[in-house]
């Protein structure tokens, strides 16, 4: 399972500590600039892969601090953040290969 929530700029640190939480860093969790990421949003995207449990504990620990995307935004956010991986990927191969 998964989720994606956007922090605004100002509430980003709050983000940053919030993923620090004991579930919550035992899960896939990748924080991204919004913008940077080439998504249509404004903020700091998280993507959190992981136990259901955990995503819920996440979104209990940001209140209002942040907004969980819905399914297609989040899936389109998640497609970004996969083509992000495999464009890394391909550069290292490219270095090392």
């Amino acid at each position: 399972m998964y989720a994606v929530f956007l922090f605004s700029a100002e509430a980003a640190g709050e983000a940053r500590s919030l993923v620090s939480d004991d579930l919550v860093s035992r899960q896939s969790v990748t924080l991204r600039d919004a913008e940077a990421l080439g998504a249509d949003l404004e903020g700091l995207v998280v993507a959190i892969e992981g136990l259901e449990a955990a995503i819920e504990r996440f979104a209990e620990l940001a209140g209002d601090a942040a907004q969980r995307l819905p399914e297609a935004k989040a899936a389109a956010v998640q497609a970004l953040l996969k083509r992000e991986e495999e464009d890394a990927a391909e550069g290292v191969g490219f270095l090392f290969g």
